[in-house]
């Protein structure tokens, strides 16, 4: 069982500050409290987004804060002016994410739009106004970045999304928070 993530140091939202990117670091596994410490302690400005997730356990609902990226934070970096290199020696990261020779920078507005979409509680949430015909973007998972629409609501925890996929539509179930309205 995923242990219970606190919000407090997870899901700051410090803004990227003058010419900083957001780019992706990736952490050891469950690791990302003490990434983030450490990282802070660096005097990195980073962000992890949280999601409330409720699952069944022993016949209850348990609900727990959890990584919306497991494994995976935010660095807000200056590469041509910051020692971008001393993240991947952070006790708790792994390295950051990159192509070739150069970290990999997030597109403009993304990790922005994350935290607009954190509620006082610091839980990123998704779903709050999506209704069936509605278009979507699917956020992890295998289906990462694909659009399609909100075909059915089955509860608070499952949708439908109907896709466009190969030589036509595909529905495919699959959690209401994975979704990011279009």
């Amino acid at each position: 069982m995923t242990s219970a993530i606190d919000k407090t140091s997870l899901a700051e939202a410090p803004k990227a500050q003058g010419t900083q990117r957001w780019y992706v670091a990736q952490v050891q596994p469950r690791k990302e409290q003490l990434a983030l410490a450490h990282l802070r302690r660096q005097r990195f400005v980073t962000y992890c987004p949280i999601i409330k997730r409720t699952r069944r356990l022993r016949k209850q609902s348990v609900s727990t804060a959890e990584p919306l990226f497991p494994g995976y934070v935010f660095v807000a970096l200056d590469c041509e002016r910051e020692p971008w290199r001393s993240v991947n020696g952070t006790i708790g990261v792994l390295r950051l994410v990159s192509f070739g020779m150069q970290p990999a920078v997030m597109p403009r507005g993304f990790v922005e739009q994350l935290q607009n979409l954190a509620g006082d509680d610091g839980h990123v949430r998704f779903d709050e106004a999506l209704r069936p015909g509605d278009g979507v973007r699917i956020v992890g998972g295998p289906f990462d970045g694909l659009c399609g629409s909100l075909a059915s609501s089955g509860g608070r925890e499952r949708v439908t999304v109907l896709l466009q996929m190969l030589a036509g539509e595909t529905k495919v179930t699959m959690p209401r928070s994975s979704l990011i309205a279009t």
